[in-house]
């Protein structure tokens, strides 16, 4: 980090959270109309209260850029010194967000695409980029989406979570109206998100029997580390995506190795972090 940069991040640590994280949301859209990149602001506080609890707060940026402008925006991103943290292919078993940093701004999360929204990447940003509204965050003008699709993605986002608490679905299931859970359904189907959504709702096994219903099963359900995988398996679309997700599995993802030991690995770190894939084999044999 250079002496300008260490400076950028002292006077940041000076800035209230969300003064800063609600600056960066302008900052990255700015970028963003630098280069005509759409983006889609997302959860936190490009949501309301709305969508979320008023005590709700955020440490960082969520964004959804169409996936055609996914390259022109990442350039632009580390042209104004921002890095990466981890890659899409290393971010998560989804491979649809990357971390980013800045020191002056903070993290933010580039998604590509969000699972659930069971389309194509393209065809779903354009479904919800239509219905798209305007919000000023630190009075600038920043597209976000809709209400109604504002609450299915806190749904959505939900169903890859394990705990049963999932309190931000509880929010919305105890204060919408009937009326507007109906609006809500109708769109939900409109985006072809059935699956998540009724994973986050406690009404999966009324899809027991789709190709992908094991797979949010055990996203959104506590489960053996085994059954998650054959779950990704099991979903993967063709034999060359099945074969890859077999190699990701036992993968050591770097990345977040690195930022959880807070250096870059070593060899002998990567390898223990491998063979450690195993020990539930070990673990399961001995019961």
């Amino acid at each position: 980090m250079t002496s300008e940069s260490a400076m950028d991040a002292k006077n940041a640590q000076d800035v209230p959270l969300k003064a800063r994280i609600t600056l960066s949301h302008a900052h990255l859209q700015h970028l963003a109309n630098l280069k005509h990149v759409d983006v889609l602001h997302v959860k936190g506080y490009a949501f309301g209260t709305d969508t979320y609890p008023t005590n709700r707060t955020s440490s960082d940026v969520d964004l959804l850029v169409r996936p055609d402008h996914v390259e022109t925006f990442i350039e632009v991103l580390i042209d104004n010194n921002w890095s990466v943290m981890t890659s899409f292919e290393a971010g998560s078993d989804y491979h649809h967000a990357m971390t980013v940093y800045h020191p002056t701004w903070g993290l933010a999360d580039i998604h590509r695409y969000f699972p659930g929204l069971d389309e194509s990447p393209a065809v779903s940003f354009e479904k919800l980029w239509s219905q798209r509204r305007i919000k000023p965050l630190s009075n600038f003008p920043c597209p976000t989406l809709s209400i109604v699709d504002a609450r299915i993605l806190v749904y959505v986002h939900s169903a890859r979570s394990t705990s049963p608490l999932k309190t931000d679905v509880r929010y919305l299931e105890d204060r919408l109206l009937s009326s507007e859970k109906e609006e809500m359904q109708q769109r939900v189907k409109e985006l072809n998100a059935e699956l998540a959504f009724a994973a986050a709702t406690g009404r999966l096994d009324e899809f027991v029997h789709h190709r992908d219903y094991l797979f949010w099963k055990t996203a959104s359900e506590p489960s053996p580390e085994t059954l998650r995988w054959y779950a990704r398996v099991k979903t993967a679309r063709g034999l060359g995506a099945k074969v890859q997700t077999i190699i990701n599995i036992f993968r050591v993802n770097k990345d977040h190795l690195a930022m959880e030991l807070g250096h870059t690995p070593s060899r002998a770190e990567v390898r223990a972090r491998f063979f450690s894939r195993f020990a539930v084999f070990t673990r399961k044999k001995r019961h």
